[in-house]
């Protein structure tokens, strides 16, 4: 475990460093999902043998139990949500302290995570977009799909009382099957601005995958998130590229140059976890285990190859 310095979201720092990682390398942030811990997100997602490939540092926080009984990133705590504040200060610690301790690219830090590790990376990419080249959200939800608005006002402010910030996430941002609040793009792409303050030189490219019989988190959420990223992009959300790679559905949503700038992976049949090949040859991605399936498909590899990180 590494000290990285101001902590308010009293989280833990994990960092995995390849032995010929050269200065200037790439910085990868690996946020782990609910129950799981740093550790079972290196060598399980394929993402320590692609830091040894590419190479980059792959930095890997975690969760303490003290923050949340589930080992859930606190994606849906205003506290914790906002720019400058609790766990996404915090994380915007871990990154700083990452990227001068072993000297990465400050141009090329990116950010994935998986269900709440991929809310939280929403949040992160919303809360600071002119710190990452891009982004990855597995089975994960838009950002401040929590908060209310003139449709879901009081049956927010119901459930908030009662339950809190959790109960109102679960009814808005369709978890354990609840269906999202339905936004469109502009809603959701203002609540992004307005986090940032500031429109960045350039907005991170982003990637979000989602297994169509995920019963955790409803797989209406990618939708939602394309919304957001296409109008924070100034891009539409009509494909203009599709393919089909291992059984999975991959769009591609490009800008006016004709540069791709958000991607969705559409996985019919799979349910709430991250994809990985452990039987591809030559290059076998990660190990099955709690909330990590195979899929035929490594989610990491492609996601860095969307980021440039490794050739198509």
């Amino acid at each position: 475990m590494v000290a990285f310095g101001d902590n308010p979201g009293e989280l833990e720092m994990f960092v995995y460093a390849p032995a010929e990682v050269p200065l200037g390398a790439p910085l990868v942030v690996a946020l782990h999902g609910c129950t799981q811990q740093a550790a079972d997100f290196d060598d399980e997602t394929g993402l320590k043998a692609l830091a040894d490939e590419v190479p980059f540092v792959l930095l890997l926080p975690q969760q303490r139990e003290a923050n949340n009984s589930e080992r859930c990133f606190n994606w849906f705590h205003p506290e914790d949500n906002r720019p400058g504040e609790g766990e996404s200060a915090s994380l915007r610690a871990m990154i700083h302290h990452a990227t001068t301790e072993f000297e990465t690219d400050p141009g090329r830090v990116y950010v994935l995570g998986l269900s709440a590790g991929g809310s939280m990376s929403a949040v992160l990419l919303a809360n600071y977009p002119d710190v990452f080249a891009g982004g990855a959200v597995i089975a994960g939800t838009p950002f401040d799909c929590n908060r209310p608005t003139l449709l879901t006002g009081g049956w927010w402010w119901f459930l908030n009382a009662v339950g809190g910030d959790a109960a109102s996430a679960t009814f808005a941002c369709g978890l354990l099957g609840n269906r999202p609040t339905d936004r469109n793009g502009a809603d959701w792409g203002a609540a992004v601005r307005i986090a940032a303050g500031a429109t960045p030189d350039s907005w991170p490219v982003v990637s979000l995958w989602q297994g169509r019989a995920d019963s955790v988190v409803h797989p209406r959420n990618q939708e939602e998130l394309l919304e957001q990223w296409a109008n924070v992009h100034g891009i539409d959300t009509e494909a203009d590229m599709t393919e089909t790679v291992g059984g999975a559905v991959r769009e591609v949503f490009t800008d006016a140059t004709g540069q791709p700038r958000v991607e969705t992976w559409r996985l019919d049949g799979f349910p709430h976890a991250i994809a990985v090949d452990p039987d591809a040859e030559p290059t076998a991605c990660g190990f099955v285990g709690a909330f990590i399936e195979d899929a035929g498909i490594c989610s990491t590899r492609r996601i860095l190859r969307f980021w440039e990180l490794v050739e198509s």
